[in-house]
């Protein structure tokens, strides 16, 4: 019952984000300006039309939420994806094995 409340909640979740992000990038995204330019001349083309199309919406994404901050895309990516990302990994790996080392306790006693 937990495996389908689980799974539930993160596709209420997924879905929400899509949602939310599509809603977000519609705001006041009228024409591409300098900086959503800017920032999708960084794309290198990968040749397959669907990553290409993810990374634009990302980009888009990300220069609206940098807006929204008052800080420059650059800057965002610096914290998502040099900060927050590999912060967020690092908890996340000690969590596992904190819940490995309970799980091994658990089963050494039974």
């Amino acid at each position: 019952m937990r495996k389908l409340t689980a799974t539930i909640c993160l596709t209420i979740a997924v879905l929400l984000g899509f949602v939310l992000g599509i809603a977000w990038m519609s705001t006041g995204n009228d024409a591409l300006n300098g900086e959503y330019l800017r920032a999708l001349k960084t794309m290198g083309g990968s040749g397959v039309n669907w990553i290409d199309a993810l990374f634009r919406y990302c980009v888009v994404l990300l220069v609206n939420v940098a807006k929204a901050l008052g800080i420059s895309y650059e800057a965002l990516n610096i914290w998502v994806f040099i900060i927050i990302q590999p912060l967020f990994i690092v908890v996340l790996l000690i969590w596992a094995l904190r819940l490995r080392g309970k799980l091994k306790r658990k089963r050494a006693r039974a």
